[in-house]
């Protein structure tokens, strides 16, 4: 009887949920490098005023390898928000790893924080998770690794903006 009462509270549709979700960068293929910056902030600036209109929070990490993202927010909105970004040409390899009810945002206040990498150069945070199964190293796997990437990535970043 309780895990029924559970269940029928996780599909309400005011219920919070988080989808995480990685995938590999092709803008680089579709568009010359000095377009892509200005790709990057229009996908933010869609993403913002969509996500604070669709009360979605969360959060985008953008490096030469690839993206990961965090959206938080009705289950409908989440689910319509993401079909969106996998049918995007700029993304390959969209892979859902996570989509789960929650009790709470881990990005409540960003209607998409957001970090990024524009340059090739330095340690690519996404390389590890966007690997070949045959290239060596660690693969992480699971939407709790690209959340506590995010987490961390974005609150750095947060305290730079502050600093």
């Amino acid at each position: 009887m309780r895990t029924a009462r559970i269940m029928k509270k996780m599909n309400m549709s005011g219920a919070l949920y988080r989808l995480i979700y990685c995938s590999r960068n092709v803008i680089r293929q579709v568009l010359p490098d000095a377009v892509m910056e200005d790709s990057i902030r229009e996908i933010l600036s869609v993403a913002r005023s969509h996500n604070k209109a669709n009360d979605i929070t969360g959060a985008l990490l953008f490096t030469s390898s690839g993206f990961a993202q965090v959206l938080e927010g009705a289950r409908e909105i989440v689910e319509h928000t993401f079909e969106q970004i996998s049918a995007d040409p700029r993304h390959a390899d969209v892979t859902v790893l996570s989509f789960t009810p929650t009790e709470r945002r881990s990005f409540p206040d960003w209607s998409m924080g957001f970090s990024g990498q524009m340059s090739a150069e330095g340690v690519d945070p996404l390389a590890p998770l966007l690997c070949d199964a045959t290239a060596t190293g660690p693969r992480a796997t699971t939407g709790s690794d690209v959340l506590r990437l995010l987490e961390r990535v974005i609150q750095q970043e947060d305290e730079w903006v502050a600093a």
